[in-house]
């Protein structure tokens, strides 16, 4: 049993250590244009994305929202390791809410924390 177990660990271990060689996108963050809004509506919110490249490339990104949508998928390349690209999605509301939006990297099936928001339509 622990034979069969051993080779199973080291071979997922070498996986990961090899996709994370190949990961183009080091870091990435969201945040939203109000975080906190109350006032008339409708009502735009910009949300903001920083991407931080491991290496050059090309990688994916989309934006994932708390009501379900998913934006087009983009294609972006890194012209190099360290470099910053800056991307955004406006979101418009009509109504009381709160939620988030995420920028997610579907190259690479992970995303950034979510950019909290609430409104309050008066």
């Amino acid at each position: 049993m622990r034979i069969a177990i051993a080779p199973l660990l080291l071979a997922t271990a070498f996986a990961s250590s090899a996709s994370t060689r190949r990961r183009v996108v080091r870091w990435t963050h969201a945040e939203a244009s109000k975080r906190i809004y109350s006032g008339r509506c409708p009502i735009e919110l910009v949300f903001t994305g920083t991407i931080g490249a491991a290496r050059r490339g090309w990688f994916t990104y989309a934006w994932k929202r708390s009501d379900g949508a998913v934006g087009p998928v983009q294609t972006l390349r890194a012209s190099k390791a360290g470099e910053t690209l800056r991307v955004s999605e406006v979101w418009e509301l009509n109504g009381t809410t709160e939620g988030w939006a995420q920028l997610w990297i579907p190259s690479e099936q992970r995303g950034s924390r979510m950019a909290r928001f609430r409104v309050q339509c008066k």
